[in-house]
């Protein structure tokens, strides 16, 4: 089990610092892809080499981190912003990056951070899920779909709407009840009524509306009453 990552800093002194602590003290658990400290070039590593885990460091000059992960809000990277300012610390908790180390970087809370990436990553990158891909019947046939690339499901009567990864909609004549049974594992939160959704498609939850969750896709998903509570202390867990 070893994660990949990246690091893209503008001082090179903060990488290779970086770079020392992960490769002497953490070796196998995480394998550094690449390190850069031109953001731009930055972002095109990151969709060629898909890490897991970005080490990212906010004040940078042209382009800041948190315009960056803008850029690449449709890969599933897990964002830890590095920073010398605690102002954008809080800033990294509000926004979609799973935590953030003040510089300079110290060891208890490298590991911290690199446990959290583990423990997250683990169930959709490293365990062997309870079933891989799902039989989805239609108009043309009978779909096996990855359940990795389910992003939610809406109910709409006795159909039900499969809304997955690269844009596509598969609608079944079966109920989101039978989803629900049929994916039957931690990876799938019933949210709402109408809604079973992919944790590991969240991308960001909103208060207004009371409580809405946005996904990978940019589809905003709502809550009931009922699992706000729920989702709040998983997204805070993600932290």
């Amino acid at each position: 089990m070893k994660l990949t990552a990246a690091i893209i800093d503008d001082e090179i002194h903060a990488i290779e610092t970086l770079r020392y602590d992960l490769d002497e003290n953490h070796r196998n658990d995480v394998k550094v892809l690449f390190s850069t400290t031109n953001p731009v070039e930055g972002v095109k590593r990151i969709r060629t080499d898909k890490p897991d885990l970005l080490f990212l460091d906010v004040d940078m000059p042209g382009l800041t981190g948190l315009d960056l992960i803008q850029l690449i809000d449709d890969l599933p990277v897990m964002i830890v912003f590095t920073t010398a300012h605690t102002e954008y610390a809080i800033k990294a908790v509000e926004t979609v990056a799973s935590g953030y180390l003040l510089k300079p970087v110290q060891p208890d809370d490298l590991q911290r951070v690199i446990e959290k990436a583990m423990d997250t990553l683990k169930p959709a990158a490293f365990e062997t899920p309870v079933k891989d891909k799902i039989p989805v019947s239609d108009n043309d046939g009978i779909e096996l779909v990855p359940c990795a690339d389910i992003i939610y499901c809406k109910s709409d009567s006795n159909y039900c709407t499969l809304v997955l990864y690269g844009k596509r909609r598969i609608t079944a004549s079966k109920t989101l009840k039978h989803f629900e049974e049929l994916l039957g594992h931690d990876q799938f939160i019933r949210v709402h009524k109408s809604y079973l959704i992919n944790r590991n498609h969240i991308k960001k939850y909103l208060r207004k509306g009371g409580g809405e969750l946005v996904m990978s896709n940019n589809d905003v998903v709502p809550l009931s009453r009922n699992t706000r509570e729920e989702i709040v202390k998983l997204i805070q867990s993600f932290l």
